[in-house]
């Protein structure tokens, strides 16, 4: 049974015993932050209520300060194709069949399928903590050389500055140098690159923020922590809302604190200036960071006009690299 009043949707199923199945809602607040934030999604169904042993979900993004926010929370009482089905299919008719333009989630098989079938434009990553933490038991922890592999394994996985070429190279280079050229797990891993490291989907808008499901991690354990052991489903539904309510006044103080104050600038720089003007404080920390790195690091070593683009060559002291910044005048 469906509802959609004034802005909230929700809809449940049962089962033949007439005991609920599944749940889903998405109130306007969070209809509306989707339709702000909707970009990337997070999805992992870890965490369990208690009274029925149903397995509570969240559809999670990151908003413009930076912190997780809820779009639609749902109820499966087991983690089978046919639920996994569901829950994304009414997902998409709460959220009007907008996509986002991608959504992470771990390697389940019912997950994988059900994206896949039901998300026709998303594309689909996998969590790369999620992928780090089957490296141990398949690559053996007593081996002589697992601290000097998991060294070399985490820079190349988490280096932000790594092309896909580069990536490729230092991958095939470490597996033959610990002897693992023909493990299973490390080659399956590698042929589906292209779904979890960031040196090969550096076109996905909110990929560096979105790496993996610890956003839907961290707010299955916020919402944890309204609940009561012994609580009935209602009960649930109500701390949902507490839950949900607590993360929107944080949202909205930040936005206060946003329009009645200016962060402080540390160089004169007009790019920085202007940044401090577009963008929320957090997002403007993270930004600065970036100002002041690249002063430290990065030159301009030449322009050139090649038609319509403006082509700036800028040498990376670091990494002993030249990277083209093109500009189009058009």
């Amino acid at each position: 049974m469906a509802g959609n009043w004034e802005g909230f949707y929700f809809d449940y199923d049962v089962d033949s015993d007439g005991s609920l199945s599944r749940a889903i809602s998405a109130d306007g607040t969070a209809r509306k932050n989707y339709s702000l934030f909707g970009d990337a999604v997070s999805f992992n169904p870890t965490y369990s209520t208690n009274k029925y042993s149903l397995v509570f979900t969240a559809f999670t993004g990151v908003d413009h300060h930076q912190r997780s926010v809820t779009f639609c929370g749902a109820l499966i009482v087991k983690e089978d194709y046919e639920s996994f089905n569901w829950v994304f299919s009414h997902f998409l008719i709460a959220m009007l069949g907008k996509e986002p333009d991608y959504i992470i989630t771990d390697q389940h098989p019912g997950i994988i399928k059900y994206v896949r079938l039901v998300f026709k434009t998303a594309r689909h990553q996998f969590c790369m903590w999620n992928i780090l933490n089957k490296v141990p038991s398949k690559f053996g922890v007593m081996r002589d050389d697992y601290h000097d592999f998991m060294r070399l394994l985490n820079d190349i996985m988490w280096d932000d500055d790594l092309e896909a070429e580069e990536f490729d190279g230092q991958w095939n280079s470490m597996v033959q140098k610990h002897g693992i050229s023909d493990n299973d797990l490390f080659a399956d891993t590698y042929d589906i690159r292209k779904h979890w490291v960031m040196a090969h989907c550096r076109d996905l808008k909110m990929g560096f923020v979105m790496r993996t499901t610890q956003r839907s991690e961290s707010e299955n354990s916020f919402f944890k922590r309204f609940e009561h052991k012994s609580g009935m489903l209602v009960e649930f539904w109500m701390n949902f809302e507490s839950a949900m309510d607590q993360q929107r006044h944080t949202q909205k103080r930040l936005d206060n604190d946003n329009k009645h104050s200016s962060p402080k600038t540390s160089t004169p720089l007009d790019l920085e200036k202007f940044g401090a003007k577009v963008y929320t404080h957090t997002a403007f920390k993270t930004f600065q960071k970036e100002v002041l790195y690249s002063i430290d690091t990065c030159k301009a070593g030449g322009f050139e006009e090649r038609g319509e683009l403006e082509v700036t060559i800028v040498k990376h002291a670091q990494r002993g690299t030249n990277y083209d910044v093109n500009f189009n005048r058009g």
